[in-house]
């Protein structure tokens, strides 16, 4: 299979305007069938990610005459291929059409700009392996909406045939599915004839290699056990002999064997006796979750008991579970949400219609945390707090939509003259989260799910005010307590008017409390006083929303 030569100009200059409505800002690179540009859309005002293939750049991907005709040909089929399917997991097209440059004449695809990692940033190098907290998150969080987006592509009759990590942009934390210049769909009749072995071995299933044109949607479900396997032992190793079952050498836990099976079925050899869709690799993955997290001693009630103490029992659990209950709510609606995460019907981050029906005992605000409810208890009226302290993935994304308002220097995060997070020099554990290319990131995906640290008070009240949310009082603080050993909390509120630099002790303060006794609530230490500009290692900050 031929490579593009990396030694090539780019086909059109930076700064140029294509078809009157694009100004090409930069040169992302090549990829398949053509190259990539970031522009900005004069009329709407927004980026957008330009593919542009020509007949004189099909040289260096195709091998003669024939092959560039046809892969131009699979070119405008990418267009049809993604404009065919409308969903958030998959890369949205804006628009299609043709040009002329000094190097002669093109084709261009106007699509959504995704300036963040691909998919291969949510996965360890090394792999989750035993590490059930982070792997169960990264299949909820991320590889359940790749199978979604998967799904909705075989739902339109369309085969990807070359899904890997690095075809997967991510959008935030959302993945969205891009690069269908394989794609086939049965709607298309086949472009060549020609036994040209196309897509990304390690990926590839068996059948696609012995006829490229008859791979159908089970060889998607192939690459989809491969990626698994990948999330779980590791990126793959380029001397594993492709085409072959994938299996786990050492699975020793129940989860781990439950995901060995798993990815024997949805990488054998055979395609009929894989998984043959993408709800039953769901499906199976689904009942392996549940199996792990439900409580043996739920497992034999009877449907109907169950069914009429389910909001008790989804309250007992997440008391004693933690944040297994998170994942549980999501997994039990096979990856949908639930009505029970939202109060009397409310959108995720819209106030709950209290006319309309008391609070549900969950609720999903607009940052994407299940809020736990505490209900009123005498003159205090009830509030909804996060199950446990803000992440730094969350913070990270909060991060990123106000980036345009933040300044970064020295490692110092600032928004004007207030200091929200210290970013540090990546030299200590805690420093996970940095500044590079105009956008914050993650150094370590694997620990996007501890508690951010470092972050001011200025920093926990902006993210608190951004999603129309506050920090909790002196008295939530006790009545909630801390899932953290070993670290403080946040809380309160500054005095009005405190500037970020130099005001004394007794004026400039804010609260931090510190849960370290908070094993007796009668030995509940008084929150201790900080300074609104201060960042600590063993600090972070919840967030609550009053029902008043």
């Amino acid at each position: 299979m031929n490579q593009p030569s990396t030694a090539q100009k780019p086909f059109l200059a930076t700064g140029s305007i294509l078809d009157g409505k694009w100004v090409l800002i930069a040169h992302i690179g090549n990829g398949a069938m053509g190259e990539v540009y970031r522009a900005h859309q004069l009329n709407l005002e927004r980026d957008v990610a330009i593919k542009v293939i020509s007949p004189a750049m099909l040289h260096d991907f195709e091998s003669g005459p024939f092959e560039s005709a046809t892969a131009l040909q699979r070119f405008k089929r990418e267009v049809q291929t993604m404009a065919q399917v409308r969903h958030p997991n998959i890369l949205q097209i804006f628009d299609y059409g043709s040009a002329a440059a000094a190097g002669g004449s093109f084709e261009y695809i106007a699509m959504e700009y995704i300036p963040g990692n691909t998919f291969r940033f949510t996965m360890s190098e090394q792999g989750f392996g035993d590490e059930k907290k982070l792997l169960l998150e990264w299949l909820q969080r991320y590889f359940m909406r790749v199978l979604d987006g998967v799904e909705a592509i075989h739902a339109h009759g369309v085969v990807h045939r070359d899904l890997k990590p690095e075809n997967i942009l991510m959008d935030g934390h959302t993945p969205k599915i891009a690069d269908f210049g394989l794609a086939r769909s049965i709607k298309m009749r086949g472009l060549s004839n020609s036994w040209d072995v196309k897509g990304t071995w390690a990926y590839m299933a068996p059948e696609q290699f012995e006829d490229f044109r008859k791979a159908g949607p089970e060889a998607d479900i192939y690459s989809l056990g491969k990626i698994l396997f990948e999330a779980v032992c590791g990126k793959l190793d380029p001397k594993v002999v492709p085409f072959k079952m994938t299996c786990l050498k050492d699975a020793e836990t129940t989860l781990l064997k439950r995901l060995d099976a798993i990815i024997r079925k949805a990488t054998e050899e055979d395609k009929g006796r894989r998984y043959q869709t993408v709800p039953e690799l769901r499906s199976a993955l689904l009942s392996a979750i549940k199996d792990h997290l439900l409580p043996a001693v739920i497992r034999p009630v009877s449907g109907a008991l169950l069914r009429r103490t389910w909001i008790g029992i989804l309250v007992a659990i997440l008391a004693v579970s933690g944040m297994s209950f998170y994942h549980l709510l999501e997994w039990l609606g096979e990856g949908r949400e639930t009505d029970v995460s939202r109060p009397s019907g409310a959108a995720p981050g819209k106030m709950p219609d209290l006319t309309k029906g008391p609070p549900a005992p969950l609720w999903m605000a607009a940052d994407g945390q299940r809020m736990v409810l505490h209900p009123a208890s005498g003159e205090r009226p009830a509030y909804y707090s996060d199950p446990s302290l803000v992440t730094i993935h969350h913070f990270n994304e909060f991060l990123n939509e106000v980036r345009e308002e933040l300044s970064v220097e020295d490692g110092v995060v600032k928004n004007g003259e207030k200091i929200w997070l210290y970013i540090g020099t990546d030299k200590e554990p805690y420093e996970q989260i940095g500044y590079e290319h105009e956008r914050f990131h993650i150094r370590e995906v694997q620990r996007a799910h501890d508690p951010v640290v470092r972050v001011t008070w200025f920093g926990a009240s902006a993210y608190a005010r951004h999603f129309d949310k506050e920090l909790p009082d002196y008295d939530q603080w006790r009545e909630i307590g801390a899932p953290e050993p070993g670290l403080r909390e946040w809380i309160s509120h500054a005095p009005e008017g405190a500037g970020p630099l130099g005001e004394e002790p007794s004026t400039g303060l804010s609260h931090i409390a510190d849960p370290a006794s908070q094993a007796m609530l009668s030995g509940l230490k008084k929150p201790i006083r900080r300074y609104p500009w201060e960042g600590f290692a063993d600090v972070g900050f919840r967030t609550v929303v009053n029902l008043n």
